[in-house]
């Protein structure tokens, strides 16, 4: 079912009124654009599935109660981009929510498992990805991108079932449970901290405190400006540009139209304004400058990594989860850091939910010389204590 009217809304809605659970998938385009440009939203109780238009349908209301309805456990594959889409509609966070990608790596399906795979694998089916790269916001749309999209929700139900029989099954429920309790957090959809974009900028460490406070400053401004403007924020100023204005702390609209990469039209549009970030930044106190962690990130060897590595591996195995599911290099490196910095290792990611027990508090045990690793009889590597 098509719908593109508010009408034929209305009554899609008054029919899920008593569903318990409602598979839900959005299209949209995303390539020039801050915001997700949202083509389509398909749902499904498993009995009654459409794809909604929402260009052509102006209110989107009675969608959107459905969606904040606590009693309705709201599917998704790979949730992210989807939610963040249907937060911003709701203006709320839309709990109970599941992500069938999420269950399927806890039952040893593979991490980041696509939504064909799940599909062929739960349920023996064959679906067809020859839509992937259509313009969901170009209409009209054909018949075969309605029943493309239409699909994604379509198998979802019984996939979700087929899920849940298993992680029941494994007495993994409660894992998924604590896995997407992200998603029914308001903070995981604020907006980004320039914090973090500043940190992906390369080069960062030729700065010295006061040019790396500019810099800091600088991207913050930017990442505003995207938001108001509803575009990238690197088609704004290019993160390179940023770093030179940084670097050599331009003080009037001459010199700062003459960076390479700075457009005239831009430097005309928001050159005062970049002006003035600068100049305030100047003004930051010393103590409150921005100074980078030490660049190893902690003093640990290598080595002791990749023990906890070959530790998390063994543990997979015995799980039969990906090593990554467990815990990722990323997470492993942080761990140590955390360790060697004396922190709460009861904050840190491995230290929450099922990740405790069956892989944080062993890597904490390893790392404070409680218990090492051996080989025993049967040649598996094992746990001793020292």
């Amino acid at each position: 079912m098509y719908i593109t009217s508010a009408d034929q809304l209305k009554e899609f809605c008054e029919n899920l009124q008593t569903a318990e659970i409602l598979a839900v998938d959005t299209e949209f385009v995303r390539e020039r654009t801050y915001f997700h440009r949202l083509g389509l939203i398909q749902v499904s109780s498993g009995e009654h599935c459409a794809a909604i238009d929402p260009i052509k349908i102006s209110d989107l209301t009675p969608l959107l109660e459905l969606m904040k309805d606590p009693s309705k456990i709201k599917i998704f594959h790979a949730a992210r981009q989807d939610l963040e889409i249907l937060v911003r509609l709701c203006g709320q966070v839309i709990p109970p929510v599941f992500d069938t990608q999420v269950a399927a790596a806890l039952v040893g399906w593979g991490a980041q498992i696509s939504f064909a795979k799940i599909v062929h694998k739960a349920l023996g089916k064959t679906i067809h990805k020859s839509e992937t790269y259509t313009d969901w916001c170009r209409r009209p749309l054909s018949k075969n991108q309605i029943e493309y999209a239409i699909d994604d929700v379509r198998y979802l139900v019984p996939v979700y079932h087929k899920l849940i029989g298993r992680l029941k099954k494994m007495d993994r429920l409660d894992w998924v449970k604590g896995e997407v309790h992200a998603w029914e957090d308001p903070k995981t959809f604020a907006l980004p901290d320039p914090q973090k974009r500043l940190m992906k900028i390369k080069n960062l460490r030729s700065l010295k405190p006061r040019n790396l406070t500019v810099l800091k400053e600088l991207v913050a401004w930017r990442e505003g400006e995207a938001v108001k403007r509803d575009c990238l924020p690197k088609h704004i100023v290019m993160d390179e540009t940023l770093l030179e204005f940084a670097r050599k702390i331009p003080k009037d609209l001459k010199v700062l139209s003459e960076f390479r990469g700075f457009h005239q039209k831009e430097s005309a549009k928001s050159g005062a304004s970049i002006l003035s970030v600068i100049e305030k930044a100047m003004e930051i106190p010393e103590e409150d400058l921005v100074v980078l962690p030490d660049n190893n990130g902690h003093t640990t060897i290598r080595g002791v990594e990749e023990l906890l590595s070959a530790y998390v591996q063994i543990r997979s195995e015995e799980l039969k989860i990906e090593p990554s599911v467990l815990a990722d290099r990323k997470q492993i490196h942080s761990f140590v850091a955390h360790f060697e910095q004396k922190n709460n290792m009861e904050e840190h990611f491995l230290f929450q939910g099922w990740r405790k027990a069956f892989i944080g508090a062993p890597m904490l045990s390893l790392l404070s010389g409680k218990v090492g690793l051996k080989i025993n009889s049967s040649g598996q590597v094992c746990l001793t204590e020292t």
